[in-house]
C-alpha cells in the first residue's frame, strides 16, 4: 500500500516536471497545459481556464440573426460586404449614445400640445359636409384615403412587409393617424365624451410637427435625390427602366412619395386649425427619430436590411448624416413656424 502511494506521488511529480520543462522550452503556452485528470485541484496558471467554465458561456453572441452575410433575401448584395458585416464605427456608437441620452436630458419639463380641434369648436366652426366643419371633413378624407392606399397595396402587390419598417412607411402611418385622431376627437365631442375627446385631440396635436416634417423629407429626398440616382445610375436602359418608371408612378408609390406632402400640408400648415409649434413638438419629433433609429440599427441591421446606406453604422461618415438629420429637423421647425406666422389663420 505504501509503495503504491509513493508510486502515485512520483507519477504526478514527474508529470508536472514534464509540463514545467515544456513551459521553459517555450513549446506550449501556460494556458494550453492540461492538469492531470486524476486531480481534484482547481484551476492554476498552468491549466486552461475555459475548461472550468460552464459550457454555455463559450457561446458567443451572434449579431446577424440570419446567416445571410447581412443581405436579407439578397436584396443588398450590391452593398460592399464591409458595410453589411463587421464592427460598428466607435464614432457612430458615441453619437447614438449622445442622442439617446439627450432625448431624456432635454425633455421639456411639461409637454404641452394645444388641442386645436377642440379650441376651434368652442368658437363655432361653420358646418361644411354632413354636419362636419371643413377641417374635420378633410381629416376624415385623409384618414380613409391613407387606409385605402395601404389596403390596395396589400391586395395589388401581395405583400408590403418592408413598408411598415421603412421611414416612408412610418411617415405615411403618422399622416394617416394624425388625421384619424383629430377626426375621432371631433366625433367624441359630438357624443359628449369630452375626456376621450381631449385625449385624442392632444395625441393628434402632438404628432403634427413630425408628420409634416417627415412627409417633407420623404417627398424631397425621394423625388429629387434618390429617384434620379436610381433611374440613371442603378438601372440599365431599356425595359427595366420603363418598368421602374411604371412602378414608381403607380398608385401606391405616387401616394406615398408625391401626394404625402400636400396631404400633410392641409390642416397642419394651412386651414383654420393651424398653430405654432413649440419645443414640446420638436421633442416628440426627435423622439420618433430615436425610436426609428432603434428599429433600424438594432433590428433591421441584424436581419440584413440596409435601406439607408448613408446611416451605415460601420463607417464614421454616418456621424455626418446623423448630425445632419437632427439639424434638418430643427431648421424645418423654425421654417414651419415662420410660414405659419406669415400665412396661417392664427
Amino acid at each position: 500500500e505504501e509503495r503504491g502511494l509513493f508510486a502515485t506521488i512520483d507519477h504526478i511529480m514527474f508529470e508536472n516536471m514534464g509540463e514545467t520543462d515544456q513551459l521553459v522550452a517555450g513549446n506550449v503556452k501556460p494556458s494550453e497545459v492540461i492538469k492531470p485528470s486524476g486531480s481534484n485541484a482547481g484551476p492554476t496558471p498552468y491549466h486552461r481556464r475555459s475548461s472550468y467554465l460552464p459550457q454555455d458561456t463559450k457561446k458567443r453572441f451572434k449579431w446577424l440573426i440570419y446567416d445571410n452575410n447581412g443581405s436579407f433575401n439578397g436584396w443588398f448584395d450590391w452593398l460592399p460586404l464591409w458595410m453589411r458585416v463587421g464592427y460598428w464605427s466607435p464614432f457612430v456608437v458615441l453619437s447614438l449614445v449622445f442622442v439617446y441620452t439627450a432625448i431624456f436630458l432635454f425633455k421639456p419639463a411639461v409637454l404641452e400640445f394645444p388641442p386645436t380641434v377642440l379650441e376651434k369648436l368652442d368658437v363655432g366652426e361653420p358646418r361644411y359636409f354632413m354636419g362636419m366643419p371643413k377641417e374635420t371633413a378633410i381629416d376624415l378624407s385623409i384618414f380613409i384615403w391613407g387606409i385605402v392606399v395601404m389596403v390596395q397595396a396589400k391586395i395589388a402587390l401581395g405583400s408590403i412587409g418592408a413598408f411598415p419598417i421603412s421611414f416612408t412607411g412610418w411617415s405615411w402611418v403618422l399622416l394617416t393617424s394624425r388625421a384619424g385622431l383629430d377626426f375621432m376627437a371631433w366625433v367624441a365631442t359630438r357624443h359628449d365624451a369630452d375626456h376621450l375627446a381631449g385625449k385624442l385631440a392632444t395625441i393628434g396635436s402632438s404628432i403634427r410637427l413630425v408628420t409634416i416634417t417627415n412627409a417633407c423629407i420623404v417627398f424631397t429626398i425621394w423625388n429629387f435625390i434618390l429617384l434620379p440616382i436610381i433611374y440613371f445610375k442603378s438601372i440599365p436602359e431599356g425595359e427595366k427602366r420603363r418598368n421602374f418608371l411604371k412602378f414608381n408612378f403607380g398608385f401606391f408609390m405616387t401616394n406615398i412619395h408625391l401626394l404625402n406632402f400636400p396631404m400633410a400640408f392641409v390642416n397642419i400648415l394651412n386651414g383654420g386649425r393651424v398653430r405654432l409649434f413649440t419645443m414640446s413638438d420638436l421633442w416628440v419629433a426627435y423622439l420618433v427619430i430615436v425610436l426609428y433609429s432603434i428599429l433600424y440599427f438594432f433590428v433591421m441591421d441584424r436581419i440584413g436590411m440596409h435601406f439607408y446606406p448613408i446611416f451605415n453604422p460601420r463607417t464614421s461618415f454616418s456621424v455626418v448624416s446623423i448630425v445632419g438629420v437632427l439639424g434638418l429637423y430643427y431648421f424645418l421647425f423654425l421654417k414651419w413656424n415662420e410660414y405659419i406666422s406669415l400665412h396661417g389663420d392664427l
